[in-house]
C-alpha cells in the first residue's frame, strides 16, 4: 500500500511539474515579409509574454509591468529594435519601429521599411534580442514573399546569418 501511494504521489508530481517545464525553451519568431502590395518590408517579432515580462523587469527594474504599462511595452519594443538589424548587400537598412501589441501569451513588435530598390543579393540578419539575458535564447527568422519560405535559426554563438538570393530574385517589381 505504501508503495502504491508513493507511486501515485510521484505520478501526480510529474503531471503537475510537466506544464511548469513546458515553457523552458527560450524562443522568439520573426517574420520578414516582402509585401509587394503595401510596398513595405514588414518585420513582425513574436515573443512569449512571459519572457518579455522577465526581460522588462531585468532591463527596467522589478516594478515594470508590461501588461499594464504602455511605457514598459514601448521600452521592450525599443529594446528589440535595437537588437535587430537587417543589412542588404552590405548596407544597413534603417527600419522604422511601429510599436507593439499584446496578443494572448505573446507580445508582438512591428517594424517596417520601404521595399529596397536594390537587387537582392544578400540579406543579412542580426537578431540577438534576449541573448544577453538568456544565453540559450533562439531567435528564428522566417523570410516570406521572395520564393519559398526560408528560415534562419540565430543563437548566441551565431546571432547573425544571411539569406542569399539568386541573380534573378530582384527586389520589388
Amino acid at each position: 500500500m505504501m508503495r502504491q501511494t508513493l507511486w501515485l504521489v510521484l505520478s501526480a508530481l510529474l503531471c503537475f511539474c510537466a506544464p511548469l517545464q513546458a515553457h523552458q525553451m527560450k524562443t522568439a519568431i520573426t517574420k520578414l515579409l516582402f509585401n509587394d502590395r503595401s510596398g513595405q518590408l514588414e518585420v513582425m517579432h513574436r515573443f512569449y509574454l512571459h519572457d518579455a515580462e522577465h526581460a522588462v523587469k531585468h532591463l527596467q527594474g522589478k516594478a515594470a509591468d508590461i501588461h499594464q504599462e504602455e511605457a514598459a511595452r514601448a521600452q521592450f519594443a525599443a529594446y528589440v529594435a535595437s537588437h535587430f538589424q537587417l543589412t542588404l548587400n552590405g548596407a544597413p537598412l534603417q527600419l522604422k519601429l511601429l510599436g507593439s501589441e499584446l496578443d494572448g501569451r505573446h507580445i508582438w513588435v512591428y517594424q517596417e521599411i520601404a521595399l529596397p530598390k536594390a537587387a537582392l543579393k544578400t540579406l543579412s540578419v542580426r537578431h540577438d534580442s534576449l541573448m544577453s539575458i538568456w544565453p540559450a535564447q533562439i531567435n528564428v527568422v522566417n523570410l516570406e514573399g521572395r520564393g519559398p519560405v526560408r528560415t534562419l535559426k540565430l543563437s548566441k554563438p551565431a546571432p547573425e546569418q544571411s539569406f542569399d538570393f539568386p541573380a534573378t530574385a530582384g527586389s520589388a517589381p
